[in-house]
């Protein structure tokens, strides 16, 4: 009995820490999001805020999806190096999985336009795609809110850069560090040319990194595009939201 309820007080307390943490992640977000509206540039490359809320340290990665790799439209080359570097799958059943998906996306609806892929997780409806490479190109993808199937590199996190240079993890890092130390001229031609683009949009995926007792942390993300819809007063309109709650390595159970 004592056991029992150790345990229903351990999950009561995570979904509350839960709740707290996602409201507390969304009200960061909105606080970013704010500032953005009032600045008519777009954001290019990756940023890091840092909100105060509520006592808390919020942090707020600001990630353009122009750097990310669309599932909505990337060429067959470029799904099945995804596939292959970031998906873990052999050459083989990633070229075979990369043409699945363009089949997938490109068969005729009811009006006999293609029906496409509206969301990164309709990737989960092509026949046969593992769920275990889908949930490691997660955080690298997006659906249709990128460049037309080409990758901005300038926009780009560090592991979709190693998708764009096939994998040569040298290459990826120099880039890597001259972006990030604002360099002039970088050099990309070791990259895969037909991979990247410099395209950018107003489409952002925002995630708020919020500290949790115990040495636990909630992540929260949220997609948004500044094409605002004519049935929202916000200038952003939601593309999709996600959450977690991660424990710290080494945290011990102090119940």
């Amino acid at each position: 009995m004592t056991g029992s309820v150790r345990q229903e007080v351990r999950a009561a307390t995570s979904a509350r820490q839960f709740v707290e943490g996602r409201a507390q992640g969304e009200a960061a977000i909105n606080i970013v999001l704010q500032q953005m509206a009032a600045q008519p540039a777009s954001i290019t490359q990756q940023a890091v805020v840092a909100v105060p809320y509520r006592g808390i340290n919020v942090q707020v990665q600001v990630l353009p999806m122009g750097g990310l790799i669309d599932v909505k439209s990337a060429s067959p080359e470029l799904l099945q190096a995804l596939f292959v570097i970031a998906g873990g799958l052999a050459p083989g059943p990633a070229t075979a999985a990369a043409q699945a998906v363009v089949q997938w996306r490109t068969r005729p609806g009811s009006t006999g336009q293609p029906l496409g892929l509206e969301a990164p997780e309709d990737l989960m409806l092509v026949p046969g795609f593992p769920y275990d490479v889908y949930a490691r190109i997660a955080p690298l993808i997006a659906a249709g809110q990128s460049s037309g199937g080409t990758v901005n590199p300038l926009s780009a996190p560090s592991a979709v850069l190693l998708v764009l240079a096939r994998g040569n993890a040298a290459v990826a890092a120099r880039i890597a560090a001259a972006r990030d130390a604002r360099q002039v001229g970088i050099d990309l031609t070791q990259l895969e040319a037909s991979f990247i683009g410099g395209s950018t949009s107003r489409a952002y995926r925002l995630t708020a990194n919020v500290p949790l007792p115990d040495g636990a942390g909630m992540s929260f993300s949220q997609s948004i595009t500044f094409q605002a819809s004519a049935q929202s007063e916000l200038p952003w309109r939601i593309l999709q939201n996600s959450g977690a709650i991660s424990v710290t390595p080494g945290t011990t159970d102090r119940s």
